[in-house]
């Protein structure tokens, strides 16, 4: 047996460091803006709590209508209810520190 065919076998990399098989990156800001808007089902510029609820779920949230009511309070500034476009940024910037991540690899 070679070197190659234990590294191989063991996904090993010279200096004995596991080979990573996959990588989990943060979705960056624009990332997760694309993700809301994409949620935004009828297309009227604001996100409704079941909008928000299948992002969380889609995002891989544990716990997407608790995220839903937290994001909501974060970010719903004239408290209609909705987080409009005007309101996106605070939505983000909520979601960012949950550290949300993209499976690479």
């Amino acid at each position: 047996m070679t070197l190659g065919d234990i590294d191989q076998k063991y996904g090993r990399i010279r200096g004995g460091n596991p080979r990573p098989k996959h990588a989990l990156v943060l979705f960056s800001e624009e990332q997760l803006k694309a993700v809301f808007r994409r949620f935004d089902c009828d297309k009227d510029g604001r996100l409704s709590k079941v909008e928000l609820k299948k992002a969380f779920n889609d995002l891989g949230s544990r716990v997407p209508v608790f995220r839903t009511l937290a994001a909501l309070q974060h970010a719903d500034e004239n408290g209609d209810g909705f987080v409009s476009e005007e309101e996106l940024e605070a939505l983000v910037q909520y979601a960012v520190g949950l550290g949300y991540t993209i499976q690479m690899g």
